[in-house]
């Protein structure tokens, strides 16, 4: 199946997130840092939300995003980020021990 009809059917969960903003959340994440601001996707359906993440085998919308917190820094917008943390990494090394 594509993508559209997984994410059409129910099957797929969609997040919208700037690709720097997406890398910060998870080299934040692996810090133990819970949250930071951006000014990446002020004014844009990342900030206010209410798009559809995932739907109803029957088409109706299950999930809708949530708004982001705002807050302006020296006259500049900013919305705030949850960090991620991975599962996994997949990391590749010269010489690494055991421990």
């Amino acid at each position: 199946k594509s993508f559209m009809q997984l994410y059409n059917s129910g099957v797929l969960e969609v997040f919208f997130t700037p690709q720097g903003t997406l890398a910060e959340k998870l080299r934040c994440g692996g810090a133990g840092i819970p949250a930071f601001y951006t000014p990446a996707g002020v004014g844009t359906v990342v900030e206010h939300g209410n798009f559809p993440v995932k739907y109803n085998p029957d088409k109706s919308i299950a999930v809708r995003s949530e708004k982001k917190e705002a807050r302006e820094f020296n006259g500049r917008k900013y919305i705030l980020e949850e960090a991620l943390k991975g599962d996994f990494a997949c990391v590749k090394a010269w010489k690494a021990d055991r421990s």
